[in-house]
């Protein structure tokens, strides 16, 4: 066995849980199953199984903690309005859940959906998961494309997946084979015709926004399939035209997504004097043009120009004043280079900076006013920056700025006494569901370091406590940690004269001022 395997490998391997008031018992290998490949093998089987096994009582566990929450009494504070619908235990156990398992409140939701419908509807399908003969993703899969089908036939449409989850000569299909298998098997088992289901589905219909690495995200639309496919096929001439010009340097996936940025940023609606128009731009028909049958279109490559929406973001003096070519921080993204940020900095219609209380706008007032001023409200998005609920990246300009001691119990419009929530927990805290305190000096829930007198606390209805505090932007704009030895980029020149802004004093509020033109 190679050196480094020996060092990582005991001679037995255990497991027993941190919660043994809740799962006892302890599970090793046998110390001779790393020794063989056989061994690797069957280790590998068993953990398969387990990991079945593990999903299954995850969703039970779930379902039960549901069950559970939904039989307190969950009224809320006195005198509030209806909120969340009036579901407060289903608000209540996606956010406790999504707390307990570190996870976001839209996959708390899938998970807490799926371990509902699994055991409460699915007991054929629970049964295969708890014995290993189908992933967790084999049941996902088919808990999904049973819930759009009417309950007899999704009974009907359960037990013959289960039958397909492996073929005739039975090799369990892929998760991505069987997802195939399903779909076609729910088309044939819908009692309803495609049109209808056409009609409701499209009311589904969006775009999305995810953030990816190194300054990129994806953006990604559902649509009804025939418009999809015309505005892919459009997007595709328009590029295999620009392609063929001679000189042209992007590949075809370039252009096309270049394509899309330049027909959403550079068009205006169909009617209106500032509907520019592509030059050379195909017809409807969304067919290539013949080589010769008229100019190519011109797509741009950099969109920066394009950009004048209100955008916020975090740029450190030196980078702004190119004496540093450090990272920024674009808001609702993260991290951006320099460059760009200057960019958008210059072409931003308005400019916004966080100044001292000089400017007139205070960051108190006291019980003269429920509702905080313009410039406070902005100052306590920057501040938080998202919802301030652990694991909940609600944006800023989302959320609702909300009092941490209610003002009806004697709680001050300032910055002190405000905090930034989501509309969701918003309405958790309203109904004093769950809680949002000045601790007296207790311990995190998930085990971690004591919480500071007088840091604020989240706290859920089962107990759950977790401390929250402004946005932390240590690892985007802080110092960084380690020297990363040759590497490092020179320490950047200071400053002109007379450039610089001023220090702030250390113990100077800050508020936010908004049109002053961009220091350019």
């Amino acid at each position: 066995m190679p050196m480094l395997a020996e060092r990582l490998l005991p001679p037995d391997i255990a497991f027993a849980s941190r919660h043994p008031e809740a799962l006892r018992g302890t599970l090793w290998f046998a110390p001779d199953t790393f020794d063989s490949l056989e061994g690797v093998l069957n280790g590998l089987r068993a953990i398969a199984d387990m990991d079945s096994f593990n999903a299954s009582m995850r969703a039970l566990l779930v379902d039960r903690m549901a069950h559970l929450i939904a039989e307190e009494p969950l009224e809320g504070r006195a005198g509030q309005p209806a909120r969340l619908g009036g579901d407060h235990a289903h608000a209540v156990a996606v956010s406790e859940l999504a707390l307990l398992l570190g996870t976001s409140e839209n996959a708390a939701a899938r998970t807490l959906n799926f371990s509902q419908s699994l055991v409460g509807r699915h007991e054929g399908t629970y049964e295969a998961l708890s014995s290993g003969d189908i992933t967790e993703a084999h049941a996902r899969i088919l808990v999904e494309q049973a819930g759009t089908l009417p309950e007899d036939a999704a009974a009907a449409f359960e037990a013959e997946a289960l039958q397909r989850v492996r073929t005739r000569a039975g090799h369990r299909r892929t998760p991505g084979e069987f997802r195939r298998v399903a779909r076609d098997l729910r088309e044939r088992l819908h009692p309803e015709s495609v049109a209808v289901r056409k009609a409701k589905a499209r009311a589904d219909r969006g775009v999305w926004y995810e953030p990816a690495e190194d300054g990129m995200c994806t953006l990604t639309a559902l649509l009804p399939a025939e418009t999809g496919l015309a505005m892919y096929e459009r997007v595709d001439a328009l590029a295999r035209a620009a392609h063929a010009v001679e000189g042209e340097h992007r590949t075809l996936p370039q252009l096309r997504a270049d394509t899309i940025a330049h027909l959403a940023l550079s068009l205006a609606p169909a009617g209106t004097a500032e509907a520019p128009m592509l030059k050379g731009a195909v017809g409807a028909s969304a067919t290539a043009a013949e080589p010769g049958a008229g100019s190519a279109p011109q797509i741009p490559e950099d969109f920066s120009s394009n950009i004048k929406a209100e955008i916020v973001v975090h740029i450190p003096a030196a980078v702004l004043l190119g004496a540093s070519d450090d990272v920024a921080e674009l808001e609702g993204y993260g991290v951006i280079d320099a460059t760009t940020a200057r960019q958008l900095a210059a072409a931003a219609p308005t400019w916004e900076r966080l100044l001292t209380d000089v400017e007139g706008v205070p960051l108190s007032l006291g019980r003269t006013a429920y509702r905080p001023s313009a410039g406070l409200r902005r100052f306590i998005q920057y501040r938080d920056g998202e919802c301030l609920v652990p694991g909940c990246t609600c944006a800023a300009h989302r959320s609702e700025v909300d009092h941490t001691i209610e003002w009806q119990d004697g709680g001050t419009t300032d910055a002190n006494n405000l905090t930034l929530l989501c509309r969701k927990h918003h309405a958790l805290k309203s109904l004093a569901l769950f809680h949002l305190r000045r601790a007296a000096g207790t311990r995190a829930s998930d085990g971690g370091p004591p919480v500071v007198p007088g840091e604020l606390v989240w706290e859920t209805l089962l107990g759950q406590t977790f401390p929250v505090g402004p946005a932390d932007r240590e690892h985007i704009l802080g110092p960084r940690l380690a020297p990363l030895g040759a590497s490092l980029p020179r320490p950047p020149k200071d400053p002109p004269a007379g450039d610089a802004p001023a220090p702030l004093p250390p113990d100077a509020p800050a508020v936010v001022v908004r049109n002053d033109p961009p220091p350019f």
